[in-house]
C-alpha cells in the first residue's frame, strides 16, 4: 500500500513537470554571456546557456530583439551554446539568446555591446585659420580623427604635455580654448587621439600647428640726426616703436603730406630729407601701420639750430649723512643748439671720457664726479661746438671749482658765530633804548611849550617865571637830543 502511494506521487511530479515544460513556464530562462566592447575586425564570442532542459531544444542568436543571426539545434539538452562572430562597424546593439522547446519560446537577458574603431588621420583644426591673433584675443584648437571611437585627448604645447587643470588653458570634449590670448600662448599644438580596451590601444597624432600671438604696437616715437651728404646735410630721421609685432608700414609725414613710405619686418624705419642748417624746415611726424593700428608719433620740428649764445656750468655736490661731499654733479648748460658736442676740461687740460673717478652721460653734457677726492679736486670747465661741423667755433665756460669739504661748522665757528648774535642783540637793544628815551622827552619838551603860551594868556608874571626857571634844563636836554638824532 505504501509502496503504491510513492509511485503515484513520482508519477504526478512526472506530469506536472511535462505539463509547465509544455506551456513554456517562466522558470525556463536562458542566460547569454558574452563581452560589452570589442575592436572592429576581431572575433567574439557569446554563450547562451538552459539549465534544467529536455531536449530537443532550438536555440538563436538575436541582435536589438529581432535580428536572429545565428540558430542552432541542442540534442542532447543542458549544453551551453557558443555563437561565434566577427565584428563590424554595424555590431553596435544589443545582444540576447531566444530558445525554444515543443512550441515554447523564452528569451534570455540582453546585453550591450560597442563597437571600438581604432584611430586613424588625427588631424589640429584652428579658429581662427591661420592662427594668427593679437593679445587679448580667443583661439579655439580642435582635434579630428578620420576614424576612431571611444577616444580621450591628450594636449601638446611646444612638445610639453599641457595638464587639463592648466589655468591658461580650457578643454571640452575635443577641443581646447584660450579666451584671452597672451604671449605666453604662442607656439606649437599638436593633439593626440587615443582608445584603450584591456592592454591593447591604439593612437594617432596631429601635426603640429603653429599659433601666432601678435603684440600691439606702442606710440611710434620719431627722432632725428644730421649728416654731411654730397654738398649738404641731410636729417637722418629714425621712426621706432618700442613694442608690437611686425611686419610694420611706417610712413612720413612733412607738414601733414606723405612724402615717403617703408614696409618691414622691424620696429625701426629710416628717412633722409635734406635740411639747411639754421632754416626752419617744416612739422615731421611718422605713422606706423599693421592689419589693425594705425598710430602717430609726436611732431617734430625740423630745423637744426647752431651752437650760440652763453655756456655756463651749474654745480651740485652730493654729500654723506656727516654732510661731507662725496660725489659732485656738473652740467654744461649752453643758450641754443640742436646737436652740441661737449667737452671737458680739468685745471685747463682735457678730461677723458672716461677714468677711475668720473663718467660722462650718453650727450656728454653731464659730468659726474664719482668720488671728489684731492686728486680730482680743482677747475673744471666746458666748451661746445655743432656735432656736424668740425670747423666751427668751441664756446667756452667759466671755470668752476670743485673740492672736498665738510659743511661742518667747527668750534672757533661756532663760538664766532655766537659772539656775532651777542653783539646783534646789545646793538638792538642799544637803539630800541635811544629810540624810547628821544621820545619821551620830546614828549616833555612838548608839555613844557604848552605851559609857556598859556602863562602868557592867563597866569601871573611870578607863576610864568618861575615855570620858565623849571624849565630852562629841560630845553637844554632837548636841544642836545634833538642835535645827536640830526647827526
Amino acid at each position: 500500500m505504501e509502496e503504491n502511494l510513492q509511485q503515484l506521487q513520482l508519477m504526478l511530479i512526472l506530469f506536472l513537470t511535462g505539463v509547465l515544460t509544455k506551456t513554456g513556464a517562466s522558470i525556463l530562462r536562458p542566460e547569454i554571456t558574452g563581452p560589452n566592447m570589442a575592436y572592429i575586425r576581431s572575433t567574439e564570442m557569446f554563450v547562451c546557456k538552459l539549465s534544467n532542459s529536455l531536449p530537443p531544444l532550438t536555440f538563436e542568436f538575436l541582435r536589438n530583439g529581432g535580428e536572429v543571426l545565428q540558430t542552432t539545434e541542442d540534442t542532447q539538452g543542458g549544453q551551453p551554446i557558443i555563437f561565434r562572430f566577427r565584428v563590424n562597424e554595424r555590431s553596435k546593439g544589443q545582444y540576447s539568446c531566444r530558445v525554444t522547446a515543443r512550441g515554447h519560446s523564452s528569451t534570455s537577458n540582453a546585453l550591450n555591446f560597442e563597437v571600438m574603431i581604432p584611430v586613424q588621420g588625427t588631424k589640429l583644426v584652428s579658429d581662427p585659420e591661420p592662427p594668427v591673433i593679437y593679445e587679448g584675443a580667443q583661439f579655439t584648437l580642435s582635434c579630428y580623427v578620420r576614424k576612431g571611437s571611444h577616444l580621450s585627448y591628450l594636449w601638446y604645447h611646444n612638445k610639453e604635455n599641457v595638464a587639463s587643470h592648466s589655468p591658461f588653458h580650457h578643454f571640452s570634449g575635443n577641443t581646447l580654448t584660450v579666451e584671452k590670448a597672451s604671449e605666453r600662448h604662442a607656439g606649437y599644438y599638436s593633439c593626440l587621439a587615443t582608445n584603450k580596451l584591456g592592454n591593447f590601444s591604439t593612437s594617432s597624432s596631429s601635426t603640429e600647428v603653429s599659433v601666432v600671438v601678435k603684440k600691439y604696437l606702442s606710440a611710434p616715437k620719431l627722432s632725428f640726426t644730421l649728416y654731411h651728404h654730397g654738398s649738404g646735410h641731410h636729417a637722418n630721421i629714425s621712426c621706432r616703436c618700442d613694442s608690437g609685432s611686425p611686419p610694420v608700414t611706417f610712413s612720413l609725414l612733412l607738414d601733414g603730406r606723405n612724402v615717403s613710405v617703408q614696409q618691414t619686418n622691424l620696429l625701426e624705419a629710416w628717412f633722409s630729407l635734406p635740411v639747411i642748417v639754421g632754416l626752419d624746415m617744416g612739422t615731421v611726424q611718422c605713422r606706423a601701420e599693421t592689419d589693425n593700428q594705425q598710430l602717430l608719433s609726436s611732431s617734430v620740428d625740423l630745423e637744426v639750430v647752431p651752437v650760440g649764445g652763453s655756456v655756463h656750468i651749474v654745480m651740485e655736490y652730493l654729500q654723506t649723512a656727516d654732510s661731507v661731499v662725496a660725489a659732485a654733479l656738473l652740467q654744461c648748460i649752453i643758450s641754443r643748439g640742436t646737436f652740441p658736442q661737449f667737452s671737458w676740461a680739468f685745471n685747463n687740460s682735457s678730461l677723458p671720457s672716461e677714468g677711475h673717478s668720473h663718467a660722462l652721460s650718453p650727450h656728454g653734457n653731464i659730468l659726474v664726479l664719482t668720488n671728489v677726492n684731492k686728486a680730482n679736486s680743482g677747475h673744471y670747465s666746458c666748451q661746445v661746438r655743432d656735432s656736424f661741423n668740425l670747423n666751427s667755433t668751441w664756446l667756452k665756460s667759466e671755470q668752476v671749482l670743485v673740492k672736498r669739504t665738510a659743511f661742518k661748522l667747527t668750534s672757533i665757528e661756532v663760538i664766532a658765530v655766537a659772539f656775532c648774535c651777542f653783539l646783534l642783540v646789545i646793538v638792538v637793544g642799544g637803539a630800541c633804548c635811544l629810540f624810547l628815551s628821544f621820545k619821551k622827552e620830546r614828549h616833555q619838551h612838548r608839555g613844557n611849550d604848552r605851559d609857556v603860551d598859556s602863562c602868557e594868556q592867563t597866569n601871573p608874571e611870578t607863576v610864568c617865571a618861575m615855570q620858565e626857571t623849571e624849565s630852562e634844563p629841560q630845553t637844554e636836554v632837548v636841544d642836545t637830543v634833538v642835535m645827536e638824532v640830526e647827526v
